[in-house]
């Protein structure tokens, strides 16, 4: 017995989905605020890059003045080197307050005055222009102005830290929102991902109250795009399931009704061979009964070939055959059935190639070549010819027998008629696998009377050959 593959386990649709929008959300989110806070913090720097420069040409023109009117002792008693300046107190400063520090150098190198919060050494070791420098520990950022005549140099710095904390504050401003609206939108996906899914799961409802007999189409009505191609597989699913049960039906129905003669002729035969008196009537009767057995073999060997023809429902595998060297092959299997009624069997000699199932194939000419020796008369001539002729492949078995009337050849195709008065044992199958293997062949069956006007001839025409 075949073991049953373990179930994989299940996984949630809705819950991917969510996880999928979720995460795209966040990512994108944080690449925002990522962008964010380097906008901010470039916004800033040019902002507090702006405000140095412009403190610094302030406190030149005011120390300029200074030292016209006091002269550099002036500066002096301002606010001496040594000595720290009075500020303001930090509980009435803004939190975001640049902690400007500046440095005014005379012409010799001398510190003339700084502020209380600039360091003792020189902040930038540039004469004019931004420069960044590290004094204990912390970074500056730093602004150097000269004066014309080169007697005082400006230099204002702040520290880096002001405008880190307000670039991190813009940014934290954007996270925080998102963290409050995340659990919302996680809600609002969850319902709309479960409004987009009703409709598969109303199709999954129809298909699980159907019947198993009902194998109608599915109302697919108006699903959406993503959904409509599974519909439209899952109705052409039931389809073939629907042939494919009705060619069972129609198989077993086909199968009762025709073995029920040849079964009761076998019981009839076998009964008169149990009451025969002598030995010549019963030898009769046992031929009978083995003829009998033949045609029912005979009957059944057609049946499930039929049968496994109607289970195709795909096209069937194709491969490049030559069809003369096949047709060949069943000749070589039909010769002594031919000798047995001293019936000619000729191949033409041309070559033709065609793409299809090589199995198949050999039983649509087995049956052909089959049919035309049972029906020609002894000592006929039965003639198979595989051929190109307009860039197609044509394989046509001609006999010498009694032919089909024109109002026969319509119903041939059908299963288990034979023509009336022919004279022959048979099923009535043969041409009927002849027709399926051709339809699964893209072929197209024909019969006409030959031009001396004697007999029958069978023309399969296949599509364009491949090469």
């Amino acid at each position: 017995m075949k073991a049953i593959p373990p179930v994989p386990p299940s996984f949630s649709l809705r819950r991917r989905l969510l996880l999928w929008l979720l995460t795209a959300i966040m990512l994108a989110w944080t690449a925002t605020a990522v962008l964010s806070f380097v906008d901010a913090h470039h916004e800033i720097d040019e902002l507090f890059d702006a405000q140095l420069a412009q403190f610094a040409k302030v406190l030149l023109a005011q120390a300029s003045h200074e030292l016209e009117e006091h002269g550099l002792g002036g500066l002096e008693e301002l606010a001496p080197p040594g000595e720290e300046v009075e500020t303001l107190d930090d509980k009435a400063a803004h939190k975001y307050e640049q902690k400007i520090a500046f440095q005014i150098w005379g012409e010799d190198g001398a510190l003339l005055l700084r502020s209380s919060s600039a360091p003792a050494q020189r902040m930038s070791a540039r004469a004019s222009g931004y420069s960044d420098s590290f004094i204990a520990g912390q970074q500056w950022r730093v602004f150097s102005y000269t004066s014309r005549d080169g007697e005082l140099q400006i230099q204002v710095g702040g520290l880096h830290d002001v405008r880190n904390e307000l670039a991190a504050e813009i940014a934290w401003r954007l996270v925080v929102p998102f963290a409050v609206a995340l659990p919302l939108l996680a809600v609002l996906i969850w319902v709309g991902v479960g409004r987009g899914l009703s409709p598969l799961r109303s199709i999954t409802g129809e298909v699980a109250r159907r019947d198993p007999q009902n194998l109608t189409a599915i109302e697919a009505g108006e699903v959406p795009e993503e959904i409509r191609p599974l519909a439209e597989s899952l109705n052409r699913l039931l389809r073939r399931l629907d042939q494919a049960l009705a060619n069972e039906r129609r198989f077993t129905a086909d199968a009762a009704h025709e073995l029920r003669t040849p079964l009761a002729a076998l019981k009839t035969h076998a009964q008169v061979a149990l009451r025969a008196g002598g030995t010549e009537e019963r030898q009769r009767a046992l031929e009978q009964v083995v003829e009998g057995v033949n045609r029912a073999t005979h009957l059944v060997e057609q049946l499930l070939q039929l049968a496994r023809l109607d289970a195709e429902s795909a096209r069937t595998r194709m491969q490049k055959i030559e069809l003369r060297e096949l047709a060949a092959e069943c000749l070589a299997e039909l010769a002594p059935q031919a000798l047995a009624k001293n019936i000619e069997l000729t191949l033409a000699e041309d070559r033709a190639e065609l793409a299809g199932d090589a199995v198949m194939l050999k039983v649509l000419v087995r049956n052909l070549v089959d049919n035309a020796i049972r029906y020609t008369p002894e000592g006929g001539a039965v003639a198979v010819a595989a051929v190109r002729r307009d860039g197609r492949t044509l394989l046509e078995v001609t006999d010498t027998g009694p032919g089909i009337s024109p109002e026969a050849q319509r119903r041939v195709m059908e299963r288990f008629y034979r023509v009336p008065g022919s004279g022959e044992s048979g099923s009535g199958l043969g041409l009927s696998i002849v027709q399926r293997i051709a339809d699964l062949h893209g072929a197209q069956v024909r019969l006409e009377t030959p031009e001396s006007r004697v007999g029958l001839r069978v023309r399969v025409e296949f599509g364009r050959a491949e090469g």
